[in-house]
């Protein structure tokens, strides 16, 4: 057992198998972590209930659970502590599951010392780093304000309320600091606010091909030839008798 002091971080290994669970147990400890172990997810749980912990490492396949039970029961009651999953074989469809969920990170068993030092670590930091965010709010006088833990899914579920809100017309606004910095609108919404801006355009397309069409007459190529052959002084005298006429 490493002393409070000293300690990298409480952690919480939950693994059936006897000597994979020493194993693990065994390499964080020798690794500085202040380690707890669990042989069944009801135990797991257990101790949760009683103790404090910076990092949950549990395996997802244990007898008494399916599947991911015991990651979404242990993110239900204790959403402020990272959860690292322990895998028998490689699985996307469980591996997407396991991040919608809040996992930090998944590992596949066995899993090398290194591995779990370094993924350990770093869950550890996560959890701290969060601890200082909320002592600054805290401290900034929001003393009510609790911060959050949403998982993949809740995040894309709000998005979807989102966009739908969009869809019927609503316009979003997206802020920073209170202050708007982007609006979300319907391409409806956006066709008519865009509409003015394409008439104008048009008017202006129209006009500048009336322009050269005119430009494209016998009379007025011969003087433009004329112009351009001319020197300056010739363009002199030609502006200035212009002008005349206009007085």
């Amino acid at each position: 057992m490493v002393s409070p002091q000293s300690s990298k971080g409480r952690v919480l290994v939950i693994e059936d198998e006897v000597p994979l669970l020493e194993s693990y147990s065994h390499s964080l400890a020798a690794s500085g972590f202040d380690v707890v172990e669990a042989s069944s997810a009801s135990e797991g749980l257990e101790r949760l209930k009683s103790s404090n912990f910076d990092v949950i490492l549990t395996d997802i396949s244990m007898p008494g659970t399916e599947g991911l039970d015991v990651v979404e029961q242990m993110r239900s009651q204790f959403p402020d502590i990272p959860v690292i999953a322990m895998f028998g074989k490689v699985d996307n469809r469980v591996a997407i599951k396991a991040t919608e969920l809040g996992v930090v990170q998944y590992l596949i068993k066995p899993i090398a010392a290194e591995a779990l030092e370094a993924t350990a670590s770093r869950a550890v930091q996560m959890k701290r780093m969060r601890r200082v965010r909320k002592r600054r709010v805290n401290e900034g006088g929001n003393e009510g304000r609790e911060a959050s833990s949403v998982t993949a899914t809740e995040a894309k579920n709000e998005f979807g309320k989102i966009l739908e809100s969009a869809l019927r017309g609503n316009r979003v606004f997206i802020t920073k600091h209170e202050a708007p910095k982007a609006v979300l609108i319907s391409v409806d919404d956006f066709d008519v606010l865009t509409a003015s801006a394409r008439t104008k355009l048009d008017t202006l397309s129209g006009e500048f091909d009336a322009l050269f069409a005119r430009m494209q007459t016998r009379g007025m190529r011969s003087k433009m030839k004329t112009a351009f052959g001319s020197s300056p002084k010739q363009l002199g005298k030609a502006a200035v008798e212009a002008a005349s006429k206009r007085g």
